[in-house]
Parts: C-alpha cells; structure tokens; sequence
C-alpha cells in the first residue's frame, strides 16, 4: 500500500497528526477487537502508548524519541518504512523453516521411540542396535535437518495472514505433519521388519540391516519433503548435498567391510535394495500428496481473505 492509499484509507495523515494518545490507543483496540494483528508505527511521545498496546509497534530510528523506541518490538535505523517490507519477509521465512526443521526432527525421535516402543512391548528383537540409533540421531539425522533451516524465502510467504505474537511455534498443522511423517516410517519400517520375522529364525543380521537401512531411506525421504512448500527440489542446495551424503554413508554402512563389522550390517543384494527404494518412492508419493493438500490449505488463507472477513 502506497503512502497516498494510506492517507485515503485512513482519512488523511492530518487526521492522525491531530489524534490524541487515548484516539490512537482506542483504533488499535478496535482492530485487535476483530482479531486483526496491529502494527503500530510512531516517532513521538504520543505514540509510545499506541506503539505498546500494538502486536508489533515500529519506531523510528534517527527521528524517534527515546520514549517510543523504549516503548516498540521494531526500530527503523535507517527510518525508512519500505524497510518493513523485507524485514516482514524475512521473519515469517525463518519462522516456517524453524518450523520445517522441528517437524523433520520429531518425525523421526517419534518414528525410533515408537519401533523401540513396540517390538519391546510385544516382546520381539530390537529393530535398531545402538550403534545404528546412535547413527541415525546424531550423524545422519543432523546435516539435513541443519539443511532445513536455509531453505530460501517463499514467494507466496506475503500472501498469508500475520500470526497471533503468541502463537505456538508446533501448531495443530505441524504435529498433524509430524504424525503423518513418523506414521509414514513406522508402517514401511514394520512392514520390512515384520517381513524379515516371517521366517520363524528371529532377526539375523542381513534382516536387521534391511529394517535399518528402510528407516533411513524413509527418514531422508522425509527431511526432502518436509522442505518448503514453495522450495523446488533443487532449490536448496544444502538440502540435496547432505541428503545425497547421507544415502551414501548409508550404502558405505552396507557394502564396506569395516563399517559392517561396527555397525553389524551385511551386504544387501540388489533385489533387496530395489524393495527398499521401492518403499522411498512410495513414501517420496505419499508425502507429495500431503505437500498438494497443505498448498491448497494455504491458497484459501491469504492475506487479502483475512482483511475481507475484518471487513
């Protein structure tokens, strides 16, 4: 909104330059009143109160007062309100990559608690030794979830409404995202697991290796999917290195002498290695459907629907 448009919506910036403090504090209750997000803009002493009272008050810089930058969330240094723009951007872009980053990371502390959880309950050989739990939280589950929170700005980020200053970071969305990723791990976890026990020999170590390796190509086909919703594949490059790297120290855990003997692995033969990136594509298909969904989700909350519904 341009400055003239500003001055036409709210009657003329000379109607402002005449409110008193109690005007000022008495518009910011009526929007907040309807459930709008305020933000409140001042340089003066009349506008500490208002810029208070607002959800996010913007001060400036060179020309503000000492009391109204006490009184603001945001200064303006350089006193410059197209400034707002960008900085807006820039925060609601971290806040959903924070958001990506704790989706991917309980998904898969949910999916290793609920397989520990369920073979020791029904009595049955752990799916996971120590050393290959050890592997997937530290080693193999960082780097990409690291990776998660460089993702790059969403165009579509301006188009969706403000959130509430208080709003919760794990949303309803996000542990609705969390149950589906883990669900999605546990299911083809236990579907190879239960596979493997079909034989009545208990879990040899090839069986464990094939349980393992599924947890970790599900598990990574869930860090590239929990990505943006507005993010190409190729877009973050973080992502897809250390995704890529991480499928590669996977296939080292399998086929290099050394590292079977400490992570109690055994060769896979192909058929079983194709089964298992049968399931990473079924998983990568599954998650792209939930991906359309909450994209559907977020065209019906934009920006301009809100301000029609205070309207």
């Amino acid at each position: 909104m341009s400055k003239q448009q500003l001055r036409e919506a709210v009657g003329g910036v000379s109607v402002f330059a005449r409110t008193t403090p109690k005007h000022k504090m008495a518009i910011v209750e009526a929007f907040q009143s309807r459930g709008a997000v305020v933000a409140m803009t001042g340089d003066g002493v009349n506008d500490a109160p208002a810029l208070k009272m607002a959800d996010i008050g913007v001060s400036m810089g060179k020309s503000g007062t000492d009391v109204a930058k006490e009184a603001a969330d945001v200064i303006l240094v350089d006193d410059n309100f197209t400034t707002i723009l960008p900085a807006v951007e820039e925060g609601k872009s971290i806040f959903h990559n924070i958001q990506n980053f704790l989706s991917f990371q309980l998904s898969t502390a949910c999916a290793a608690l609920t397989l520990i959880t369920l073979s020791t309950f029904f009595g049955l050989s752990n799916p996971l030794n120590a050393m290959q739990i050890l592997f997937i939280n530290i080693l193999m589950d960082g780097p990409p979830s690291q990776s998660l929170g460089v993702d790059p700005v969403d165009p579509q980020v301006m188009r969706r409404p403000p959130r509430k200053k208080d709003a919760p970071i794990i949303s309803t969305r996000l542990v609705y995202r969390v149950l589906f990723s883990a669900s999605i791990i546990v299911v083809g976890t236990l579907f190879v697991y239960l596979y493997a026990l079909a034989d009545d020999q208990g879990m040899t170590r090839r069986e464990q290796t094939m349980t393992f390796t599924c947890f970790v190509f599900l598990d990574l086909v869930s860090a590239v999917q929990n990505r943006g919703l507005g993010c190409a594949l190729t877009q973050n490059r973080m992502l897809v290195t250390t995704v890529s790297t991480s499928f590669l120290v996977q296939l080292a855990l399998i086929y290099v002498p050394f590292l079977q003997s400490v992570f109690q692995t055994e060769a896979l033969s192909l058929s079983d290695l194709f089964t298992l990136l049968a399931l990473g594509g079924i998983s990568a298909a599954l998650h792209e459907t939930r991906r359309r969904y909450e994209r559907a989700l977020n065209a019906t909350m934009t920006f301009s629907s809100s301000v029609e519904e205070l309207a």
